[in-house]
């Protein structure tokens, strides 16, 4: 359909928008409520580990329903639970408000993906989905820039806020221009969830990518909770210096989304998989210096670059594992990233209550990088 890809991506856009609010928010949502910052970081971890156990259910129901049904329902889900987060009265409600909106946004991204893939060729997926990365990239950026700055102005609930009126108006456009697509899969049964799974895991090749993607996604992302705190201890620096930083992953997603197929062109699948992993591992390494903390967003750009080449290789990968099942496959995919995304955070705060920050960065940036060179050796067994 003529204009698919620009709706998908406005969704991708508000959904990815809200996944990264939190982390620049951690230190200030830890004084308001007077929690730990290790308490207030599982605010991370439960949005994370909510958006993975919902992948197993969303991606069957989405070849089931069809994938645009599920999208604007779980838009306008994850909409009412956004605004609930900014009325939220104490912060265990805030938590777990915040957790079941995880489920809910599982059915947007991962579920577009999986219909974009769909509507191009074999040949043009990889970078169809690169440049479908855009959408989702700078929303996360912009949602952890943003979110720096406005609840620094206006306070951690006009970040929700904004957060929940962003996601109607892209699910309003969504409901009047997208085809209600029609089913397309046995329906929905725990029966033929099974089946869906059982056939994509039979592959040792699928298990292998998953268990990659995980370990890649663990030392990516299990830092962000701490990066606020972290410069904060170096530098006395705020959330709106935080949300910078982290919105230079952002920045560094977009910049390989808009040079995908010159990237692909140059390197090819192998060295664009050891270019990934070398590279995030090097801005982990980087940000293990206490360097001026402007540096940081040059690091965490590097990092948004090299990490978002090595995840759309594995995101490729996924998608060619299952045709006819490309909702339950991406939805494993999503699975592991958001399941890595939980336990990211628990395994480097975890590391960080014995061994010294800069160890625990050289650590995690020594496993992405082994990720992204041993990736080409492992996905080539089956």
């Amino acid at each position: 359909m003529k204009g698919l890809a620009p709706v998908l991506g406005a969704c991708a856009f508000a959904s990815g928008f809200g996944i990264r609010i939190v982390d620049p928010m951690v230190p200030l949502l830890s004084a308001e409520f007077a929690v730990s910052l290790g308490a207030t970081s599982l605010l991370v971890t439960a949005f994370a580990f909510s958006y993975a156990l919902g992948q197993p259910i969303l991606g069957p129901l989405a070849d089931a329903i069809g994938k645009t049904r599920l999208i604007v329902l779980c838009g306008a889900i994850v909409s009412v639970l956004f605004l609930a987060c900014a009325l939220a009265p104490a912060f265990p409600f805030l938590a777990v408000v915040r957790g079941i909106s995880g489920f809910a946004a599982g059915g947007i991204i991962p579920v577009a993906i999986a219909a974009l893939s769909d509507s191009v060729s074999v040949a043009e997926r990889q970078v169809a989905l690169g440049r479908f990365l855009v959408a989702s990239i700078l929303g996360q950026m912009l949602g952890a820039a943003v979110s720096g700055v406005v609840s620094e102005l206006f306070g951690w609930r006009a970040v929700f806020l904004l957060t929940s009126a962003l996601m109607a108006a892209a699910i309003t456009v969504a409901f009047m221009v997208l085809p209600h697509s029609p089913r397309v899969g046995e329906g929905l049964s725990r029966g033929s969830i099974f089946r869906q799974h059982g056939k994509i895991l039979s592959s040792r090749r699928a298990v292998f990518l998953f268990c990659l993607v995980i370990l890649g996604a663990v030392a990516a992302y299990g830092l962000f909770p701490f990066v606020a705190a972290i410069l904060f201890e170096r530098f006395g620096t705020g959330t709106y210096e935080a949300g910078l930083v982290l919105g230079g992953f952002g920045l560094g997603g977009v910049l390989y989304a808009l040079t995908v197929r010159r990237v692909i062109g140059l390197l090819g699948p192998r060295w664009m998989s050891w270019a990934g992993g070398l590279g995030s591992g090097a801005a982990l390494i980087a940000f293990a210096f206490p360097l001026p903390w402007t540096w940081n967003i040059a690091s965490f750009t590097l990092l948004g670059f090299a990490y978002f080449m090595l995840h759309n290789k594995f995101q490729t990968h996924a998608a060619e594992l299952a045709p006819g099942a490309s909702g339950s496959a991406i939805s494993l995919f999503a699975f592991c990233i958001f399941a890595a995304q939980g336990i990211g955070p628990l395994v480097v705060g975890g590391a960080l209550s014995f061994l010294p920050i800069p160890v625990v960065l050289t650590l995690m940036g020594a496993l992405v990088a082994g990720v992204g060179v041993l990736a080409p050796w492992i996905l080539s067994k089956e």
